[in-house]
């Protein structure tokens, strides 16, 4: 009873303090969960569990607005489209600063680029931050002077993708012309800067049409142009830069990051492109359909085939950094309805492994290893109360969330996870 008395009196005894150091502008009370280093390059352990500000501009310099409304859908390099409403609604692009991505930007600063390119793989159960985490990645890397070559939602390129055309170099195979075409015109804008250095040059020549040809020793930026200005030639010119990049990286020309969320997706049975049909057409697919029983396998489709090189550790200077995610799993879905609403009312749960092996499968796992694996987990009590008191400073909660009681609720019910707390906000 004395020590109950004893901590409330303390408790007490605190309040004037607290309210005489909230009206001090900058004070810790004011920006505990806050940081004004918007520089990823200089985040350490100090800035653990706090939240920074990304210049609005560097989201953008990676593709938002070149994907019009009709292309709304399109891949984001820069982080998923939830991440991007997200930053609209709270009218904010922030992002928390975390122990995985501390510890990757920690390995590459002291990295050996001389040496074979070392492969991150992040990993764990949806929700957790992973994508965000990379979004965090890839600051880091366009800061750092890295070409940054991201790949933010690769499943798209398999399952949602835009039009597709037979490929004019290998008979049989497919390009995905116009996503090609958007990657690229991202990818030019997000390392102007880089990609315009005289170094980097072709190796060789390529034959574009009877008239048009690039020889070897021209600035690779002139391969560049050519898939961001000719639609037909865009998956074509993507292959070129992937081949020539990885070249360039080994004479120490540049140095490059390589990010791709879900590469997962990579090493489905098969994708959900048709051989032989321009568009892609929303489902359902019945299995004995037409459809599915004319879907190109994965390395029937000229990118993809091309972009499984750039995760082999064949080339130096470079940094390759991919998650694994049972949401990138390419499943062959119901006839009528979605396989989570299936099992929903099947009443099963899903009991997929998040863990690398089971998602990247042989194929996959021959291909990474070696690698550092990297568990993004949920929120820990200090991050989500940082969270919290971050969405109660923007409007996107009220006030009585910041009770203990509220806060304790909020702890139990969305079990701290990240994507869980942000549909727990979103239901207010």
């Amino acid at each position: 009873m004395l020590l109950a008395s004893f901590k409330i009196s303390n408790r007490l005894s605190l309040e004037p303090f607290k309210r005489k150091l909230s009206a001090i502008p900058g004070s810790l009370q004011d920006s505990y969960y806050r940081t004004d280093e918007a520089n990823p390059s200089n985040h350490n352990i100090n800035h653990l569990g706090r939240i920074y500000t990304v210049d609005p501009e560097v989201p953008k310099l990676f593709g938002k607005e070149l994907n019009t409304k009709e292309n709304y859908n399109a891949n984001n390099y820069f982080a998923p489209r939830k991440w991007v409403d997200r930053c609209s609604v709270l009218n904010e692009t922030a992002i928390m600063v975390r122990s995985p991505a501390l510890h990757i930007m920690n390995c590459i600063k002291n990295s050996d680029l001389d040496k074979p390119a070392v492969r991150y793989l992040l990993f764990g159960r949806n929700g957790c931050g992973k994508s965000i985490t990379m979004a965090h990645l890839t600051h880091f890397g366009h800061q750092e002077g890295f070409i940054t070559m991201t790949f933010s939602q690769i499943k798209k390129w398999l399952t949602k993708y835009y039009d597709v055309a037979p490929s004019t170099y290998t008979p049989g195979s497919v390009d995905h012309i116009v996503n090609s075409n958007i990657f690229l015109k991202n990818f030019r804008q997000a390392n102007s800067n880089q990609l315009s250095s005289p170094k980097l040059l072709t190796h060789r020549e390529y034959v574009w049409s009877v008239r048009e040809k690039t020889p070897a020793g021209a600035p690779l930026s002139e391969v560049l142009d050519i898939g961001c200005e000719r639609l037909p030639f865009s998956a074509d010119a993507l292959n070129v830069i992937i081949r020539e990049l990885k070249l360039n990286c080994n004479e120490g020309n540049c140095k490059m990051m390589v990010v791709c969320d879900g590469v997962n997706s990579l090493f489905a049975d098969s994708t959900l492109v048709h051989k032989e049909k321009k568009a892609w057409v929303r489902g359902p697919y019945h299995p004995d359909g037409d459809w599915m029983q004319n879907v190109a396998k994965v390395d029937e489709c000229s990118v993809l085939k091309n972009m499984k090189k750039l995760f082999s550790n064949d080339y130096k200077n470079s940094v390759i950094v991919a998650s694994v995610c049972t949401g990138a799993t390419v499943k062959k879905t119901d006839p009528e309805i979605t396989w989570w609403k299936s099992k929903q009312l099947l009443m099963k749960p899903d009991l997929d492994s998040h863990l690398p092996f089971s998602l990247l499968g042989e194929e996959g796992w021959r291909l990474f290893d070696p690698f550092l694996p990297v568990e993004v987990e949920a929120f820990t009590e200090s991050e989500l109360d940082s969270m919290i008191d971050y969405y109660i400073e923007r409007g996107y909660l009220g006030k009585e969330c910041d009770s203990r009681a509220a806060r304790q609720e909020i702890h139990f019910l969305t079990g701290r996870n990240p994507g869980d707390f942000f549909k727990f906000s979103n239901s207010f």
